[in-house]
């Protein structure tokens, strides 16, 4: 039995922890849409100065656009994908447990009522509810620095040198995004299916801990 007990709550801390990654990674997004936004709104804003004061005398700084662009494209996908990889670490929040379980039934007792099972559920509810929006941030993302940095490339390469090339560009672009979200979805979808199962899956075991809390209660009273 309180192996059934120490198990069930670790399982609920390892949920916890997905539900605290989802939401934490939520909360980031507001965060880099505002850098992103910020720095290309500066960069544009200089290089358009810059451009308008000494283009026509130094047509050389056309140069610069050559950099500004490319700059604008990477910047917003390393960012992004490197704020979204931090964001989504949850460290300390129950690493505690292990040593309360050992305690037996009082540590149990112990973790179950540190819970706020009010704020458990809303964080619980929100990331169900905003989880589709962040998987759909976080494929773009992916499928984005594959294009970037291997479809695109790759693609043109063996069309170039294995097929007719028929000088239309479009049909490279649309394969190149079919073929990044294909790798994308395959990449991440072991992840995907987990974080889903256990977002909705939660109902189940948040009830099946809180009857043992009420239980515990019951026999320390």
């Amino acid at each position: 039995m309180r192996s059934d007990v120490a198990e069930k709550v670790l399982r609920l801390r390892d949920a916890l922890e997905t539900v605290e990654s989802v939401n934490n990674q939520i909360n980031e997004l507001r965060k880099i849409f505002i850098v992103v936004l910020t720095v290309a709104v500066a960069t544009l804003g200089i290089a358009s100065i810059l451009w308008y004061m000494w283009g026509t005398a130094y047509p050389q700084l056309y140069i610069m656009w050559g950099i500004v662009i490319p700059a604008l494209i990477f910047f917003p996908l390393v960012y992004a994908a490197h704020r979204l990889d931090k964001a989504a670490e949850v460290k300390g929040l129950y690493q505690d447990w292990d040593d309360k379980l050992k305690e037996g039934a009082l540590g149990v007792l112990a973790i179950l009522e540190s819970l706020d099972w009010d704020y458990v559920e809303y964080r619980v509810n929100r990331a169900r509810s905003l989880y589709p929006i962040l998987l759909i941030v976080d494929k773009a993302l992916w499928t984005a620095l594959l294009l970037v940095f291997f479809v695109v490339p790759a693609y043109t390469f063996l069309n170039a040198f294995l097929f007719n090339p028929t000088g239309n560009p479009w049909y490279v672009l649309v394969g190149s995004v079919a073929l990044a979200v294909a790798i994308a979805l395959a990449i991440t979808w072991g992840e995907v299916v987990d974080t889903f199962r256990t977002l909705w899956s939660l109902d189940s075991l948040l009830w099946e801990v809180r009857w043992l809390y009420h239980e515990y209660r019951k026999l320390q009273t």
